[in-house]
């Protein structure tokens, strides 16, 4: 085998390992450093079904602040929370009673 061909086999045998590298760069990218110890955040996903009002589910922090605090009729039940804004910690705002979320979503529906 020519010197060629042996730089050429090992050029390509390395770009499935730099494509890894660059698509787990991203995915990281994706979510909230910790602030308070942790990215993630437990809460209560409200379903609007009768049988079943609430689903217990744990996402980024990020997932709360930018989509679930503003669907389902302002009805998700989760803590407050210290999550990164670009380099700063915030405080994001709980809703509900902090202690249905710990109990797993379950019990007597908490207020508003």
């Amino acid at each position: 085998m020519s010197n060629i061909s042996r730089r050429l086999t090992a050029g390509l045998a390395a770009v499935p390992f730099v494509a890894l590298s660059v698509l787990g760069a991203g995915v990281a990218a994706n979510a909230t450093s910790p602030v308070d110890g942790d990215h993630k955040v437990p809460y209560c996903h409200a379903t609007h079904s009768a049988k079943n009002p609430f689903v217990y589910i744990e996402t980024d922090k990020i997932a709360v602040v930018k989509a679930h605090a503003k669907h389902q009729d302002d009805e998700d039940v989760y803590p407050g929370f210290w999550y990164d804004d670009h380099g700063t910690p915030t405080w994001f705002e709980g809703r509900g009673d902090p202690d249905f979320a710990e109990n797993g979503c379950t019990g007597e529906r908490p207020p508003s």
